[in-house]
């Protein structure tokens, strides 16, 4: 059963913005510690940065939560795994809210055209 849905847009241009004029402070505010290792390896940096700020943005609104303790920027990880899926690590106390409310799992999907970014996540119970 879904339990909550989420979308996000976002012009990538607004986060090549962000990411020029602060560079490593975006990143850090941004980004997890798991995920800063994949952010170093991949070639598509702003694409990267992208995903997880409207990703996470997308999450939150599935949760219900905003932006907002215990769903932060740093509360949860958007990794890839080998052919490039989203999947999902979070912390302990986003991980106890999402097991509260009965929540299953995170279903996470990107799409994009040129500068427009399309996050989409859906929590299934």
């Amino acid at each position: 059963m879904i339990a909550g849905i989420g979308v996000d847009l976002l012009d990538i241009n607004r986060v090549s913005t962000l990411y020029d004029r602060y560079d490593t402070r975006f990143v850090t505010h941004l980004l997890t510690d798991r995920e800063r290792v994949e952010f170093e390896s991949t070639a598509r940096k702003v694409h990267y940065l992208a995903t997880r700020f409207s990703g996470k943005e997308a999450i939150s609104k599935a949760l219900g939560t905003g932006l907002r303790a215990p769903m932060t920027l740093h509360a949860v990880s958007i990794l890839n795994d080998h052919v490039g899926k989203p999947h999902l690590v979070c912390s302990e106390d986003l991980s106890r809210l999402i097991e509260d409310h009965g929540i299953q799992r995170i279903h996470l999907s990107f799409s994009h055209e040129k500068h427009m970014l399309l996050s989409h996540a859906i929590a299934e119970s």
